[in-house]
């Protein structure tokens, strides 16, 4: 337990005195799994960035004794502890456990932000954007999948998917179990939080009052006000890395590599037999007998392709790369956008900041896993709403939004705010509590693409979500609010 590292990273606990007692009541669960500092010159499967997808497959892919398997991960093997803590997820965001990337200046949005460009974390380390995100449990809308499969990606409709759905949960909750819709014994771990804002009653009893439905959305029905369930262990954050690899770690047919930043997948007559990687500024190759699987998440995975040879084939040879399959990598590029309204809180109630860094708070978390410390990143409630009306029978929500607590360094830091838009907007009321409401449609028309920067592995990926390119897309948003 390294003490000084903890407290080098920006949270809120870095200069408590219970530190180190949080930190021992939190090494009780292992975040990351032993890394390999060898690996063998050749394997049956490569399995590209150690993610949310990647740590999965290899823990999966490994449960076979017959095959061998290498995991590259470019980001830390080893995680801080602090990153346990579920109210802390946004502490993490530009430190080396984020890729810190930003999109290109926007054409139909971002007024209020510098260079019109969207900060767009990512996770990096084992266990990828699983270390970062707010580990809220919502396994989607039956319709998508379900049109998916009418789109022709065969095996994804809802029915397909729901025993994967089962196998993964282990949920600790009776009550959710008992609706029918969940299990136990899976390796990702899911419970309530353990935090109750102040908010949070008053929003569900005026939901409740305006006639919502008060329900499970990862059950029957989507819409309505959810009844939050996270992938949290004991009030801990349960990682993809904490779910796959660590129950993995001793299988003498896994290694997992991490600081492995990937250069390019190596093709021979069409076909994927290894991958070009960097460890220590030393450039190694690594064959795979059956497949290389490139999981590095929606920006990166695009990257590492294109640098490999494949993708739109003006645009590579534009940079010089040879071109072994004209494919449309990078495009199709979709995401859901929202926007944010900020209201302030009985000055009664203490900031996000103050409820953390309360010893009593501190002690409550060590002592049984609850109170603000265990909150998802202050997210209390989220709602999946049709902002038109539609008939009862329809369960397919067009936006959805989320009640979420906030210190001032959220919309100070991490949006990236024009300086006047935080002094007039936010400033007059940083030392007060403070909560947003955020909507966010589902369903976005918009298409992006991802493209190089450059021939350098190094060089961020060029992101344009091209965010209401389509005017569609504002009417959920606006509507929500």
């Amino acid at each position: 337990m390294d003490i000084a590292a903890e407290r080098a990273y920006p949270t809120p606990l870095a200069n408590s005195t219970l530190l180190p007692l949080l930190l021992l009541s939190l090494a009780t669960q292992r975040n990351a799994p032993r890394t390999s500092a060898t690996f063998k010159e050749e394997y049956d499967y490569i399995i590209v960035g150690a993610g949310s997808a990647g740590a999965t497959l290899a823990g999966r892919l490994s449960e076979e004794p017959c095959v061998s398997v290498l995991l590259l991960e470019a980001g830390t093997g080893q995680p801080p502890l602090l990153n346990d803590v579920p109210s802390l997820g946004r502490n993490f965001w530009f430190t080396n456990l984020d890729w810190q990337f930003k999109t290109v200046p926007q054409r139909h949005t971002g007024n209020a932000l510098i260079n019109r460009q969207v900060i767009w974390p990512g996770g990096k380390g084992l266990g990828g954007s699983s270390l970062l995100n707010g580990m809220l449990y919502v396994r989607g809308n039956h319709k998508d999948y379900d049109n998916w499969a009418a789109q022709g990606a065969k095996g994804w409709s809802f029915k397909d998917v729901w025993p994967y759905f089962l196998k993964l949960e282990d949920n600790r909750d009776p009550a959710f179990l008992a609706n029918g819709y969940h299990t136990i014994g899976g390796p990702v771990t899911v419970e309530r939080p353990g935090y109750r804002a102040e908010m949070r009653e008053p929003i569900y009893e005026a939901a409740y009052n305006q006639g919502y439905n008060i329900l499970d959305s990862n059950a029957a029905r989507q819409t309505g006000f959810d009844v939050l369930q996270a992938t949290i262990r004991n009030g801990q954050r349960c990682s993809t890395s904490k779910a796959y690899l660590v129950p993995a770690e001793n299988r003498t047919n896994l290694d997992i590599v991490p600081e492995a930043h990937v250069r390019k997948v190596l093709i021979q007559n069409k076909q994927a037999v290894g991958v070009q990687f960097d460890i220590q500024n030393v450039t190694y190759e690594v064959k795979a007998r059956r497949e290389v699987i490139v999981s590095a998440g929606g920006t990166n995975t695009p990257q590492i392709l294109m640098l490999s040879g494949i993708g739109p084939k003006k645009h590579l040879q534009k940079l010089g790369i040879p071109v072994f399959a004209d494919l449309p990598v990078g495009k199709n590029f979709q995401d859901h956008c929202g926007t944010i309204t900020p209201y302030q809180l009985d000055p009664e109630i203490p900031t996000t900041t103050e409820k953390i860094q309360n010893p009593q708070n501190i002690l409550e978390y060590i002592d049984s896993r609850t109170g603000p410390l265990s909150a998802t990143e202050f997210v209390s409630i989220i709602a999946f709403l049709n902002a038109q009306f539609v008939s009862a029978i329809e369960d397919y929500p067009d936006h959805q939004i989320y009640f979420i607590e906030i210190p001032k360094e959220f919309p100070e830091q991490q949006v990236g705010y024009k300086p006047g838009i935080y002094e007039a907007y936010y400033k007059p009321y940083e030392n007060s509590s403070m909560f947003i409401c955020l909507s966010q449609h589902l369903h976005p028309k918009s298409r992006g693409t991802v493209r190089l920067k450059s021939t350098n592995p190094y060089d961020s990926p060029v992101i344009d979500p091209n965010y209401f390119e389509d005017p569609d897309d504002m009417r959920p948003i606006v509507d929500g609010k």
